[in-house]
C-alpha cells in the first residue's frame, strides 16, 4: 500500500510527474496514499517540493540540519503555508482535489468499514457459525445407534464427517 500510494502515487506521479497513469490508477494511488498517513496528495506534495526547492536550508520543512531529530523520526514538523506556486498544477486535477476536500470522511469510512467486515467475519463467521457447526457435528454427527459417519458434515466442518471413526479410535489412556 506504501509503495503504491506514496512511492508511485505522491512521490512519483503527482509530485514530481515522472509517470502517467489512468484514472483508475491514479484514484488507487491517491486512495492508499492518503490511508497511509492522512495526509492528501496536495499537502503532501506542496511539502515535497518545498523539500526540493528548499533542501537542507532553514525554509525546508523536514530538515534534518534543522530539525530536531524526532520531529523528523515522527514527521511531527509543521507547514503553516505552502505556497500555490508549488501545486498550481494539482489544483487542475479534479481527483487530487476530491481527496483533499474528502479525505478525512474517506479514511474514516475506510475503518469504519474494516472494523464492521471484521466483526461480521470474525465474530459471525468464525466464532458463531463455528460454534453452530460443531453443534450441527453432534446433532448429526450421531444416530439412535451412536456415532455415524456422513460425508456432508466436512462441507461445514472439515475432518469431522468421520464421527464413528473418531470414536472408534482410542485417543485417551484408561
Amino acid at each position: 500500500m506504501v509503495t503504491i500510494g506514496i512511492t508511485w502515487g505522491y512521490h512519483r506521479c503527482f509530485a514530481h510527474n515522472e509517470i502517467k497513469v489512468n484514472l483508475v490508477t491514479e484514484c488507487i494511488m491517491l486512495y492508499f496514499g492518503l490511508l497511509c498517513g492522512g495526509q492528501s496528495a496536495l499537502s503532501w506534495c506542496g511539502v515535497h517540493r518545498m523539500h526540493h526547492a528548499y533542501s537542507d536550508t532553514p525554509q525546508d520543512p523536514h530538515s534534518p540540519l534543522y530539525k530536531k531529530w524526532y520531529e523528523i523520526v515522527f514527521s511531527s514538523w509543521k507547514v503553516k503555508n505552502i505556497p500555490r506556486k508549488f501545486v498550481k498544477d494539482l489544483y487542475e486535477n479534479p481527483r487530487v482535489m476530491f481527496f483533499h476536500k474528502y479525505g478525512w470522511p474517506i479514511i474514516i469510512s475506510t475503518w469504519a468499514l474494516a472494523i464492521y467486515f471484521y466483526v461480521i467475519h470474525y465474530l459471525i463467521s468464525v466464532y458463531l457459525l463455528s460454534y453452530i457447526f460443531y453443534g450441527m457435528l453432534n446433532l448429526f454427527g450421531h444416530s439412535e445407534n451412536g456415532p455415524v459417519n456422513k460425508w456432508w458434515i466436512n462441507l461445514f466442518a472439515p475432518f469431522e464427517g468421520q464421527h464413528r471413526d473418531h470414536h472408534e479410535t482410542k485417543h485417551i489412556k484408561s
